[in-house]
């Protein structure tokens, strides 16, 4: 599981405890100003980039383990959400992010801003969750 590089990215990363070299997952975030509805005003967000895990790690609670520590991060750092991208063809983070982390569209979303017609066409949600 190579981990993307990106200077100004974070990354909480997770480990075997017997064998520190078993990389089990990570989650990629970065502090950002994004955009809202208003054009006058910037978002203060911990976005969350990428969480990937091995397999043998999955459905074991890691990854809700990974984002609860993003939102603790983002709630010292005064940040106003988390927020992230995901595919729509990718049903279980879909269901992982809105059901079982309280995430939902964000205001900024094709499915939050756009007409129906129009927002078929992306293939792509923007989730979030205030810190």
């Amino acid at each position: 599981m190579p981990m993307p590089s990106a200077p100004e990215a974070r990354y909480l990363i997770a480990r075997s405890t017997n064998d520190p070299t078993d990389l089990k997952g990570f989650l990629m975030f970065q502090m950002v100003e994004e955009e809202t509805m208003d054009d006058d005003v910037m978002a203060e967000v911990a976005y969350c980039y990428e969480l990937q895990l091995s397999e043998d790690a999955r459905n074991q609670g890691l990854g809700e383990y990974l984002m609860d520590l993003l939102f603790q991060i983002g709630h010292h750092w005064k940040m106003e959400k988390v927020m992230l991208t995901v595919f729509k063809k990718n049903k279980g983070a879909m269901r992982f992010y809105t059901e079982r982390m309280g995430f939902s569209l964000d205001e900024i979303s094709p499915g939050a801003c756009l007409p129906r017609s129009k927002a078929r066409r992306f293939d792509y949600e923007i989730l979030s969750k205030p810190c």
